[in-house]
């Protein structure tokens, strides 16, 4: 038998053609495929009619609109998340804020009571001075004592005269002073004559 390429060529080509016919129809005979010939049940239909109906350009514009605001949600949720994160972040650090005011209230408090007793002591003590500048005063001659007087505030000067135990010596010393200074001396009996509970 005298088979040509020729002919080898041939058969590989009907074979190629026709494998598809042969193996429908196995998948015919075998029951795994069906062949129906007629019209489509109605559920299809209206399948394949939704689907050539979004082929529309109304369509297709509104797929596309859809798709727009389908994104613009999108883009708003994640910068609400993002201002939700950032409220969060600010409400924190205000509470750290409104810790660290709480704390430094508190610690102003105790420097102004701290100030407070101080300044108490301080005023004792300056007490304490003035009775000891009085009876220094006292115990100097009025025209050798108005200078030196004459140096401090008036309320000082005020406070040292009537600190002094004898009135004679009081009225020397602010003569002295109104022999140097008349405004200074009537500044003084002002304050002598009106803050005597404060002195």
């Amino acid at each position: 038998m005298d088979i040509r390429a020729k002919d080898l060529i041939g058969v590989g080509i009907a074979s190629l053609l026709l494998f598809p016919i042969v193996f429908f129809a196995i998948l015919l005979a075998t029951g795994t495929a069906k062949l129906e010939v007629g019209g489509m049940d109605e559920a299809t239909k209206k399948k394949i009619a939704g689907y050539l109906e979004r082929s529309t350009p109304e369509q297709q514009a509104q797929d596309h609109e859809q798709s727009k605001l389908f994104e613009a949600n999108r883009e708003l949720e994640a910068r609400l998340e993002e201002e939700k994160r950032l409220l969060q972040e600010e409400a924190a650090r205000l509470e750290l804020l409104k810790l660290e005011v709480s704390q430094n209230l508190a610690q102003i408090n105790r420097n102004r009571e701290e100030i407070d007793k101080r300044v108490g002591e301080s005023q004792v003590l300056s007490d304490l001075k003035v009775e000891e500048l009085a009876q220094i005063f006292a115990g100097m001659k009025p025209l050798e004592a108005a200078p030196i007087l004459m140096n401090l505030d008036d309320v000082s000067i005020a406070r040292i005269i009537k600190r002094v135990p004898d009135t004679r010596v009081q009225g020397k010393l602010l003569a002295a002073i109104g022999a140097l200074n008349t405004k200074k001396a009537s500044a003084v009996t002002k304050i002598l004559g009106w803050k005597e509970k404060g002195l």
